[in-house]
């Protein structure tokens, strides 16, 4: 009896054992539903990017299109790049014959304010070397317009125009002549002529921010002592340090008569295609056809600018290191 007792209890414990069971199971699964439930709030997918990735894209050497293209960089500067076909460059062999063999590739320059580029106000020829496809242009006169042509240049300097650019005007390098008195705030002229040299404009073309911030503080302590109309602030600006051009200004107190003189450097060649570039250690990019060129400003004293060639398989290197010193007095 007491057998069949204990064996009865068991079987009426059993129910109650897999009841109590199954209701922590679904406890637990309820748990775990909340918690992923929370933790999607923070899941974003696996990148919907990837649906749309786009291919890398490498422009080609050329378009099949001879062209020339000029553009703006500052009131003193412009840029420009080029194509020739080979299909270009057979006809002009065939049209000259023996006259192509020593031709000289030549952008010539033209200034056609108020005019059109057959009356050009002056003219001046730039020699490229043969594979180039871009220059910058250093031209003498600011809120003027430019046009430049492509073309070759033979032995007895006949010019053959290849392309014409596109013509461009470079802006005004200082203060506009025209005041409104509405917002001149009781500035005379020469005065402006100050605040837009404090502010770099007499630097264009640099991007330190190390003379940019001297200029800052120059300008705020004038204008907070009064020395900025008092004609005896701005001596001079110059750098200081390495790396950045020097400007020395030359100021006549009374008239406003100054003088500024800044310098550059470029340093361009050409290498096989896939040498290994650098110019003063650094690693410099080949454009497609193995031309190359930088600026660098160009302090006082001596600098040292070595440029290196390393073929791809790392057997040929060539070294030559160009060494340009600038006194200024």
């Amino acid at each position: 009896k007491q057998k069949t007792a204990v064996q009865q209890s068991q079987k009426t414990a059993a129910p109650k054992k897999q009841a109590a069971k199954k209701t922590t199971d679904t406890v637990l699964i309820d748990q775990e539903y909340k918690d992923t439930i929370e933790q999607s709030k923070y899941y974003v997918g696996r990148g919907i990017r990837e649906q749309f990735a786009e291919e890398q894209f490498n422009f080609p050497d050329g378009y099949g299109h001879t062209r020339i293209v000029l553009m703006v960089r500052d009131p003193f500067w412009m840029y420009t790049y080029w194509e020739i076909t080979q299909a270009t460059i057979e006809d002009f062999r065939a049209k000259l014959g023996k006259r192509f063999d020593g031709i000289r590739l030549i952008l010539r320059v033209k200034n056609i304010t108020e005019t059109t580029p057959d009356h050009p106000h002056h003219t001046f020829d730039i020699d490229v070397a043969h594979g180039a496809t871009n220059w910058y242009i250093n031209v003498p006169n600011d809120a003027a317009t430019y046009v430049v042509e492509l073309g070759y240049k033979t032995a007895d300097n006949e010019f053959f125009l290849i392309s014409r650019s596109n013509s461009v005007g470079v802006p005004r390098a200082g203060v506009s002549p025209v005041i409104d008195d509405q917002f001149c705030g009781g500035l005379s002229e020469e005065e402006y002529d100050r605040i837009y040299a404090l502010s770099g404009g007499f630097n264009i073309g640099l991007s330190s921010g190390e003379i940019r911030e001297l200029i800052k503080q120059r300008l705020e302590q004038a204008l907070s002592s009064g020395q900025l109309s008092s004609g005896s602030f701005m001596g001079g600006i110059s750098s200081g340090s390495g790396g950045i051009a020097e400007a020395k200004v030359k100021q006549e107190k009374e008239r406003g008569f100054f003088l500024v003189v800044n310098t550059e450097l470029i340093v361009y060649g050409v290498t096989v295609p896939d040498a290994y570039l650098t110019i003063q250690g650094q690693p410099k990019k080949l454009n497609p056809d193995g031309t190359f060129s930088a600026r660098f400003s160009l302090p006082e004293g001596t600098q040292t600018i070595p440029v290196r060639a390393v073929s791809s398989d790392k057997i040929d290197s060539i070294t030559i290191t160009p060494i340009v010193s600038k006194r200024t007095v």
